[in-house]
């Protein structure tokens, strides 16, 4: 039975580090980088480009932290049966 879970959750683990993979990529990059960081300019907030709604950066920045924390989530499960 372990051996099956074993299976599928591996499988599991990497179709989730795949689409953290491509989930990441689909992101834009931000204009200032580490110059905007440093000195703190800000061409304009977010809830100025959205005006409080969904929209495409909010999704894949949400998706982003959930497909995250299931691949830690799932690496750590996968650790315990590996090492049982």
């Amino acid at each position: 039975m372990t051996d099956i879970l074993k299976i599928i959750l591996g499988i599991f683990f990497l179709v989730v580090c795949v689409a953290v993979i491509i989930v990441i990529l689909m992101q834009r990059t931000k204009e200032a980088g580490l110059g905007g960081a440093i000195t703190g300019q800000t061409s304009e907030s977010f809830y100025s480009k959205t005006k409080g709604g969904m929209s495409k950066e909010k999704f894949l920045m949400q998706l982003t932290i959930v497909l995250s924390v299931t691949f830690a989530v799932v690496a750590v499960v996968l650790s315990a049966l590996l090492s049982a």
